[in-house]
């Protein structure tokens, strides 16, 4: 509810737009959901003497040019990693200390969420023998892309997973991981031969290994696009129905836009959730596979 709130100031005051001009709703939407370097806050005058260094550090990537300068959604991903650090530090600790469980709600909420990812995605995909390994790996991601998605619904945050740099970096520690593990475990020889079925003829091996080579990238690929577009979509739909007011000007029309956001709103909190659980279980289930022959 505070995150729509936000919303409609933003909107509203995007209605009265800079010196008069009034803004499009694309202008709106494009200000909300794209990066930049934090600026008009106490924040930015604290980041100031580290944005003046690093903003000179330009690199050029694919005819695009950057800089290191702190930005909103930097931030956003490091205010979750500390979310995760002063969570689970003390949690695991006291579950540690506990021989017969603790008795704190606190601490079996959270309990009960690694038990989730333990279960539904870890050993699944592991087994027996490879779950203490992996656990660790899978927590930390399903609770980072969490946190970072419910970020998004606090106002004047950011959703540093609704930014495709944010999402594909995260994506690509998917793929390494399955090179790396399918390496490991089978081979520097997989790349050829664990990824295609075993009793091809030789004369087809050749298209085959192309097309799963080609499945194997497009798998982060998919991962990229489906967390971006998932928490992208619902703050697009919500600045629409708010910026319905502004264009008809009519109570029974806000009435019913202000009505559709509110329910867009709640359902950004599953979808949160859902999400983080896909991400992290696809995650899983790509590595898992690499660690046997097709």
């Amino acid at each position: 509810m505070l995150k729509l709130i936000s919303l409609v100031n933003m909107v509203v005051g995007a209605g009265g737009g800079h010196g008069g001009k009034e803004e499009s709703v694309s202008d709106v939407v494009m200000h909300h959901l794209t990066d930049h370097v934090v600026e008009g806050n106490f924040i930015a005058k604290i980041l100031e003497p580290v944005n003046t260094v690093l903003g000179g550090i330009t690199f050029e990537v694919l005819g695009l040019k950057s800089n290191l300068a702190i930005t909103k959604l930097v931030l956003m991903m490091w205010l979750a990693a500390f979310i995760c650090i002063i969570i689970f530090i003390p949690v695991a600790r006291k579950i540690k200390n506990a021989k017969y469980g603790s008795s704190s709600k606190w601490v079996n909420m959270w309990e009960v969420l690694v038990g989730f990812v333990h279960d539904e995605i870890v050993e699944p995909n592991f087994g027996h023998h490879y779950k203490k390994i992996a656990m660790p790996w899978f927590c930390t991601t399903f609770f980072f892309v969490l946190f970072c998605n419910l970020l998004g619904m606090i106002p004047y945050m950011s959703t540093a997973t609704g930014n495709l740099a944010v999402t594909g970096a995260l994506a690509s520690t998917t793929l390494l991981g399955m090179i790396v593990i399918g390496t490991i475990k089978q081979g520097p020889q997989w790349i050829f031969t664990g990824i295609v079925p075993g009793g091809v003829p030789l004369p087809l091996f050749p298209l085959l290994w192309v097309i799963e080579l080609m499945g194997l990238l497009i798998k982060p690929f998919a991962l990229t696009v489906r967390l971006y577009a998932n928490m992208t979509a619902g703050h697009i739909v919500i600045i629409i129905f708010i910026f319905l007011v502004m264009m008809f000007k009519s109570a029974l029309v806000g009435i019913g836009s202000v009505a559709g956001a509110l329910m867009i709103n709640m359902l950004e909190l599953l979808v949160a959730f859902i999400q983080a659980y896909i991400f992290t279980a696809l995650s899983a289930m790509f590595i898992g596979a690499s660690l046997h022959a097709h």
